[in-house]
């Protein structure tokens, strides 16, 4: 590899070669000189049209608005651990989008949370990553629109006031390699990949299971960011009239549910090809994320009682979830917790058998005994979902696991619940009773639950603090 050379002389021969090869370039921003060589890098493997500039932050201050718009982007990389009094980390992203309101920013965090994340796209934010957790395929469909301008105004036509200007000293150029052949990403092809859903504009893939694929997509008519869930269903000869019929009127029971811990439903939808289903996008992310950290004692019993009280309303209006699981789960600003994917529920159109690759999605972890059996689930097997949930945010790990889907499936069939660490010996009674084999030993209802949480959490049970919630995204 080719020295990084720290001078104007350099920096510009090298961007004046980049721009023979019509390539735009990024900035990326960060004191950090290894992190930024490796964003950078990403830039190039995602993008074969794309190249990246780096600067400190000291250098990013010092350069004009002209030369910050000749950039196709911008990459932050921001530090959130600091707790300087007045000091705001996304200052500089609400300072950038003043001066260059067109600009695309994307915020990679250090030590963020799901606050944070809504707030940097509040600020103006085009997307959010922690830097930890970069999905290639997520950020190779952000930079998309890039290449598009790169296609539509080839370099070699650039006017002046487009053309990069020469680069002060303090910024390193890392360009002196071909670039890397673009990630082939699911989430990465084109949109005629994707179905044609009428009325929306799919914008990237942002979950995926053997059944069904949730696209982030924009309603035209309402002009807001949904969740739009679609299953195929062309060609199952199993999907009846009234199988049809089923998916729409519980569809429309679920619409008519107003808790603040059941995601909103927008629209939803049967063609000859596929069914679907819009619900509210939570830009925080989900369960998942945040228990990638350990959850208090204060938030488990707070996020159990958030959940069993939304359940509460969906078992009384007859209708069983059937996937409760972390991914379902959505988090807000507020450490609200918001159930979403209803789809699942009893309604689902194309029955799909646990297979290895439901090992992705989290569902053979969370699914009750009788639903291994082949037997119709009430709503006991959200109980049973709930208890594996509950399990997990106290212990930190999931009660029953195994190297194969047999072992997993095995272990909901037969083996006990393990103990939860000594502090929370209290909790095991709820633990065990939730995780009863037999639908007829489990609780007959969310309310009973709730009750005995109320029982065995004391204080913690009426505690809705938000110390657990910083820790979803930290590197």
């Amino acid at each position: 590899m080719t020295p990084i050379a720290d001078n104007a002389a350099f920096t510009e021969t090298t961007t004046l070669g980049r721009r023979n090869r019509a390539t735009q370039l990024c900035l990326v921003v960060h004191d950090d000189l290894e992190l930024r060589l490796k964003l950078a890098s990403l830039v190039r493997r995602s993008a074969v049209k794309l190249d990246a500039d780096t600067i400190t932050r000291a250098g990013f201050d010092a350069l004009s608005v002209e030369r910050l718009r000749s950039y196709a982007a911008v990459l932050l990389i921001v530090e959130f651990m600091r707790r300087e009094i007045g000091h705001d980390p996304l200052a500089i992203v609400t300072h950038l989008r003043a001066q260059a309101p067109r600009l695309p920013i994307f915020v990679f965090a250090r030590h963020g949370d799901e606050r944070w994340a809504a707030r940097a796209i509040k600020a103006g934010a085009a997307d959010y990553w922690p830097i930890h957790a970069v999905n290639v395929g997520e950020f190779t469909v952000a930079l998309q629109p890039l290449l598009a301008t790169t296609a539509n105004t080839p370099a070699a036509t650039l006017p002046a006031s487009a053309a990069p200007a020469p680069i002060p000293p303090t910024v390193t150029t890392v360009a002196t390699m071909p670039p890397a052949a673009p990630v082939r990403a699911a989430s990465a092809m084109p949109d005629h990949s994707m179905p044609a859903v009428a009325g929306y504009r799919l914008l990237k893939k942002i979950a995926h299971s053997s059944g069904a694929t949730v696209y982030l997509a924009r309603n035209e008519k309402l002009g807001q960011q949904v969740a739009l869930k679609v299953q195929p269903i062309k060609g199952h000869a199993s999907v009846s009239e009234e199988d049809r019929r089923d998916f729409a009127r519980e569809c429309e029971i679920l619409a008519s549910l107003n808790h603040r811990s059941i995601a909103d439903v927008i629209d939803f939808g049967i063609t000859p090809e596929y069914l679907y289903l819009a619900l509210e996008y939570f830009p925080c992310g989900s369960m998942r994320e945040r228990l990638k950290n350990p959850v208090s004692e204060a938030d488990a019993v707070n996020y159990a009682r958030q959940i069993a009280e939304a359940l509460q309303v969906v078992h009384a209006a007859g209708v069983v979830h059937r996937d409760l699981k972390p991914s379902n789960i959505m988090l807000t600003t507020d450490n609200r917790v918001v159930l979403i994917d209803f789809g699942s529920a009893r309604g689902q159109l194309v029955d799909n058998e646990l297979s290895r690759s439901d090992l992705q999605t989290g569902t053979p972890y969370y699914v009750c005994p009788e639903q291994i059996a082949g037997n119709h689930p009430d709503q006991r097997a959200d109980i049973y979902s709930l208890g594996i949930v509950f399990y997990e945010m106290l212990a930190g790990s999931l009660p029953f696991r195994g190297n194969t889907l047999a072992d997993i499936l095995n272990a909901h069939r037969n083996a006990a619940a393990p103990p939860l660490p000594a502090p929370l010996a209290r909790y095991q009674p709820l633990v065990d009773r939730l995780l009863a084999k037999n639908p007829n030993d489990r609780y007959p209802s969310a309310g009973h639950f709730l009750e005995a949480l109320r029982d065995a959490g004391g204080s913690a049970a009426l505690r809705t603090g938000h110390a657990g919630l910083t820790g979803a995204f930290l590197t």
